[in-house]
């Protein structure tokens, strides 16, 4: 895809003019940095760093039977969600493999809305309107455009953001948002984030999210790109769709079984094949790793057990700035998901001796309360 077709967000001209890099991304052209990728995600670990995701999808779905549509959609607890409530959750198909990964958030009683992966949304609109299409008081409406969105991340988010909003931001526990102004600017205001510090997503009219950034900017926050998001969202063993997660690869197998309620009386999309597999293990499964040699994984390399086998493959690695030593995550076949087993990465014809290990790799300052 030529740079002439990406989608830019409303804040592209923002992020140039702050000398940010663009890279394609996911359909956009997005900063993978700005003032480079470890100065950033220390940024975040130590202070307050902001990124802008306004290329996430926004899907609405509202209406008496609502809440059943999404029942049945949804492997998840989404009854249990009240209103000012967040449930992050998989969307399957009917094997049981991942369409998506997102947020639903409880707006109001008959109100919800889904925040998706930029790359998937047209699929996951597609997938969604498709399964609504029998359903009667269902609404569905993409609001994608209408609204910016940008990420506050760090142990001084809190800080910044009550400054700017007042002492009813930070009373907001994990998962929960509400609706105040920030700045002046009339936002949704969330308590998540994708980085494993304590921060905000916030979300705005499309036409104020440049005057919301400058905001947080002059606040203290530190411009970050995908690259730090990147090696921020490994370091805590997150999944990335496209890498961890993808049509063929379950909950189950990716170590989201969390997410899940399989017990639940909706038949929901993927349910037998979910519960099918669960009963009958033996499955892959999503597993970090350590390097205890020089180099960094990379997507793609194939993982060997001390026979000399391969057993699964690379699916996100990165240099961890706070560890100093390569880390990853791969999908590892029975016999070498046990915690402290040792592996060997293939890199470039060697192969470099790795432990398993049970993300995060380092330790969360998410505030779960």
């Amino acid at each position: 895809m030529t740079n002439e077709h990406l989608q830019r967000t409303p804040l592209y001209e923002v992020a140039v003019a702050e000398g940010g890099r663009m890279v394609p991304f996911g359909g956009w052209e997005m900063p993978v940095q700005f003032e480079g990728i470890r100065s950033e995600h220390w940024a975040v670990r130590r202070a307050v760093g902001l990124f802008d995701i306004s290329h996430m999808g926004r899907i609405a779905v509202s209406g008496e039977r609502g809440l059943a549509f999404l029942d049945s959609l949804l492997p998840a607890r989404v009854r249990e969600l009240t209103i000012g409530q967040m449930l992050y959750a998989p969307l399957c198909n009917e094997r049981g493999g991942c369409v998506d990964d997102l947020v639903i958030y409880r707006l109001a009683q008959q109100e919800y809305l889904l925040v998706v992966n930029a790359s998937r949304k047209a699929a996951d609109w597609q997938w969604i309107t498709a399964r609504a299409a029998g359903w009667s008081n269902v609404q569905i409406e993409d609001l994608s455009d209408e609204q910016g969105m940008v990420a506050v991340q760090g142990p001084q988010a809190a800080a910044l953001v009550e400054a700017l909003a007042g002492p009813a931001s930070v009373a907001l526990g994990y998962y929960r948002f509400a609706a105040m102004e920030i700045a002046g600017i009339r936002a949704l205001l969330s308590r998540n984030g994708y980085t494993g510090e304590d921060g905000f997503e916030i979300m705005c009219p499309a036409d104020q999210v440049a005057a919301l950034w400058a905001r947080l900017r002059a606040a203290g926050a530190q411009p970050c790109g995908l690259g730090a998001r990147d090696t921020l969202r490994v370091e805590m063993g997150f999944c990335l769709y496209g890498r961890e997660l993808n049509e063929q690869t379950t909950p189950l197998e990716a170590g989201l079984a969390w997410t899940l309620d399989l017990e639940k009386e909706a038949n929901f999309v993927g349910a037998a094949a979910l519960r099918a597999q669960r009963t009958a293990g033996g499955y892959p499964r999503l597993r970090g790793f350590r390097m205890l040699e020089r180099g960094i994984p990379r997507p793609d390399y194939p993982v060997f057990d001390q026979r000399g086998k391969q057993v699964g493959a690379v699916t996100s690695g990165t240099h961890s700035p706070v560890l100093e030593e390569g880390i990853g995550l791969a999908y590892l076949q029975r016999g070498t998901q046990k915690i402290g087993t040792e592996v060997y990465i293939g890199m470039k014809g060697k192969r470099q001796l790795a432990v398993v290990v049970k993300p995060p790799f380092v330790s969360s300052a998410l505030k779960k309360d």
